[in-house]
C-alpha cells in the first residue's frame, strides 16, 4: 500500500531501484548513521537481494519526493510483535543535499501513523545513535521520546558509541485523533 503525504510518498521498492539505492549508500556521509548493514561496499547486487527478500515480520517502502519523483531512500517497520504490539521503525535519506526538508519527519509520521492505524501497533520504537542529533530533532518533532540509552554498545569511527532508544505511542496527541481505538 502507497502512503502519500504532502512532501514524501512511500511506495513499494522496484527491482529498478537496485542501482540507485547502491549509488546512495555509497556516500559515507549517509551510511555515517546506519547501521551495519549498510557500511561499504554495498552492491548493486545485495539492493537487487534486498528488494526481492521478502521479510517477515516487515513492511518496507521506498522513499519518494512528491515535488518531483526522485527516489530518497528507504523507510521500513520491523520486527512486527502483533503479540505484544510494538515494533521497530527505520529510514535512511540520500543525497545528503536532500536532508533537512522535513521529508525523513513526514515519512516518520507517515509509517508510524500505519503501524498504528494499520497494523494495531501500541508502540513503534527506533535508535539513534549518539551525534545524530538532526534525526533526533526529527524524531521529536514525530513525537518520540526517549526511552533509555545504551552505553557504548555500537562501533563507529574507531569507538564505541552510545545508542538511545525512542519510542512514541498510539494514544499520543499527534496520533490519537486520526487513529481508531484498539480493542
Amino acid at each position: 500500500m502507497d502512503v502519500t503525504g504532502r512532501l514524501v510518498r512511500l511506495r513499494a521498492l522496484r527491482a529498478e531501484d537496485a542501482p540507485r539505492t547502491a549509488e546512495l549508500l555509497a556516500d559515507p556521509r549517509v551510511v555515517s548513521f546506519l547501521a551495519q548493514w549498510s557500511h561499504g561496499p554495498y552492491s548493486v547486487e545485495q539492493a537487487r537481494a534486498w528488494i526481492a527478500t521478502d521479510l517477515p515480520g516487515t513492511v518496507r517502502w521506498a522513499l519518494e519526493c512528491v515535488a518531483d519523483g526522485a527516489y530518497i531512500g528507504g523507510i521500513g517497520l520491523h520486527d512486527i510483535d502483533h503479540h505484544n504490539r510494538h515494533c521497530s521503525w527505520g529510514i535512511w535519506i540520500a543525497p545528503p543535499e536532500r536532508w533537512g526538508h522535513g521529508y525523513g519527519t513526514e515519512a516518520c509520521m507517515l509509517s508510524v501513523e500505519y503501524a498504528f492505524r494499520y497494523l494495531a501497533m501500541e508502540k513503534v520504537y527506533l535508535y539513534v545513535y549518539s551525534g545524530n542529533d538532526r534525526a533526533r530533532r526529527s524524531y521529536e518533532k514525530a513525537g518520540f521520546t526517549s526511552e533509555g540509552v545504551r552505553r557504548r554498545h555500537f562501533w563507529r569511527d574507531g569507538e564505541l558509541i552510545d545508542v538511545e532508544m525512542m519510542a512514541v505511542f498510539r494514544d499520543h496527541p499527534l496520533y490519537a485523533n486520526r487513529i481508531a481505538p484498539v480493542p
